[in-house]
């Protein structure tokens, strides 16, 4: 899921949710549509949640890769280094 992905699916439940309120206020309530609103509820807060958990993976990501590259050139190093104390 792209970061537009998400803002859309975001922005899309966000609405529906608020739709879903509005009808809460007009018509008669109505246990459907008190489980409907419940439901984009937990679904908005789970897809906000989801985002936060793989904004982290990545940031842990990106750590790793730069400690990796970082190790990757020390290793080199290294190598040279001992190539050049063996001759």
């Amino acid at each position: 899921m792209t970061d537009l992905d998400y803002t859309i699916t975001k922005n899309k439940l966000e609405i529906l949710l608020l739709k879903a309120q509005e009808g809460l206020k007009v018509g008669k309530v109505t246990q459907s549509k008190l489980d409907a609103v419940e439901t984009l509820q937990s679904s908005l807060k789970c897809i906000i949640e989801l985002r936060s958990t793989i904004d982290e993976i990545n940031k842990k990501q990106l750590l790793l890769t730069m400690q990796n590259v970082k190790a990757y050139q020390e290793t080199a190093e290294l190598k040279k280094k001992f190539n050049t104390f063996k001759k």
